[in-house]
């Protein structure tokens, strides 16, 4: 493959991350605000529920649950900051966010009571009074009047609907009338029962960790997968860094599609779109020439129980030590954006499954042949597996256009899945435990917030 146009199309995508990392976020939260107030009302409504459902539970159980639920003490907190970045936001677009006056200063109005209700409960109301002062002004002056008798212990129960139908509102209304908080209702306790799904299946996973550990890590060679790569390092990289291109070029043009036309069914097949061109050319530059098939090229065949108990060991491992690595960031003060967990939410229902199935299908299949089965194989030619696995998740995270915490996470993941190539020599059971991750997380997110 020709090494000048890898060099381009590299310093091109270099040149494209670069921009991306600089403008996504920024984005990213115009793009949350134009389906927010709503989405972002909805998501925290939703997580304050879950979070009222962890403490439902028996001590053992939500400290066993906490790292697989976005919910916590910690929740209250987080939405006060986000619905303050949403209205803080509108101000600063209000000249240009394209939305009818009336519409969104309605919006936001409820933005701001479902503020006001949560501090008025926490008996901090007087961070509110900038909020107050707001919907006093907008002729809310009976809400203002009920959040004040509700930080007091009194009811004023018929004035406080402005706060809306959901979690906030209810509970709110709730406690001015005297009343048990609201029971959670079904869609949340079917989102806890997909988190303790994950735990059971990271147990499962740590168990088969532990036993193979004390039996003195025997070795788990299952698969035809040829570690370093039959192929030279440039072959390799010239595969990855054209379908990356071809596959931003792909992304971009029905992005654009999709912005202009609302079809969002459209994303089911960009992303099959996207994934395609690393099929193809890892098909015709790498496995053709040496004269072996696509099931080779994941290191196929792999006996069924071994792939299984791997998978759900390093399934187990990515879970967990991602889930550290992304808690020490926030703990040190990292910021990991709610924009990033609202943006499917004005999706439709067909759009939003059948883009998480293409998703499973493709996304998953393409991301993790192209680190764990090209670019890893590849490094291994010039560098030691552990040297090489963290390049490999550097890079896998790098591409991603998402928070620092969440990259952490990421890179995590890609070391965990090209150390498994290397022991196990096949891709299956890093295709499997990604897989399993993707599912249970779409499944978790369109229970708890769709």
């Amino acid at each position: 493959m020709s090494g000048a146009v890898t060099l381009v199309l590299g310093l091109l995508l270099l040149g494209y991350l670069f921009v991306a990392s600089l403008t996504i976020p920024t984005l990213g939260r115009a793009a949350a605000f134009e389906g927010a107030p709503d989405s972002v009302a909805r998501a925290f409504d939703r997580r304050l529920e879950l979070a009222a459902a962890l403490e439902d539970l028996p001590e053992w159980e939500r400290a066993a649950l906490a790292p697989f639920v976005p919910a916590g003490a910690h929740t209250a907190e987080e939405a006060l900051a986000a619905f303050r970045g949403v209205i803080e936001g509108a101000r600063a677009r209000r000249a240009d966010d394209g939305a009818e006056p009336e519409v969104r200063a309605a919006q936001l109005d409820t933005l701001r009571a479902r503020r006001v209700v949560l501090l008025a409960e926490r008996g901090r109301l007087e961070e509110a009074q900038g909020d107050l002062d707001e919907l006093a002004r907008a002729g809310h002056a009976a809400f203002v009047a009920a959040a004040r008798a509700l930080a007091r212990g009194e009811a004023r129960l018929a004035d406080l609907a402005l706060a809306g139908e959901g979690w906030i509102g209810r509970t709110a209304r709730a406690r001015a009338g005297g009343e048990e908080r609201p029971a959670p209702g079904e869609r949340t306790l079917a989102a806890l029962r997909v988190a303790r799904a994950t735990a059971l299946l990271v147990v499962v996973g740590l168990t088969a960790l532990l036993a193979w550990l004390v039996r003195g890590r025997p070795p788990i060679v299952a698969g035809a997968l040829a570690i370093p790569a039959p192929w030279t390092p440039q072959t390799g990289f010239g595969v990855l860094v054209r379908a990356a291109f071809l596959a931003v070029v792909v992304s971009v043009a029905f992005g654009v599609w999709i912005e202009r036309s609302g079809a969002q069914l459209l994303w089911a097949p960009a992303v099959l779109l996207a994934s395609a061109p690393l099929l193809v050319l890892a098909r015709r530059h790498l496995a053709s020439p040496i004269g072996i098939g696509a099931g080779e090229l994941l290191g196929g065949p792999i006996a069924l129980p071994t792939a299984a108990l791997a998978a759900l060991g390093l399934f187990a491992l990515e879970r967990l030590g991602g889930g550290a690595l992304r808690n020490a960031a926030l703990a040190l003060g990292a910021s990991d954006p709610w924009v990033f967990e609202v943006g499917d939410l004005s999706a439709s229902d067909a759009a939003f499954w059948w883009t998480a199935l293409a998703g499973v299908v493709a996304g998953v299949l393409a991301q993790t042949l192209a680190f764990a089965g090209i670019l890893f194989p590849s490094l291994r030619h010039v560098h030691g597996p552990v040297h090489a696995a963290v390049l490999t998740g550097l890079l896998y995270s790098a591409i991603q256009t998402t928070s620092f915490p969440r990259m952490l996470a990421l890179a995590w993941a890609g070391v965990a899945y090209a150390l498994s190539a290397e022991r196990t020599r096949s891709l299956i059971p890093a295709l499997l435990a990604a897989a399993t991750g993707f599912a249970l997380d779409q499944a978790f997110f369109a229970l708890l917030y769709r």
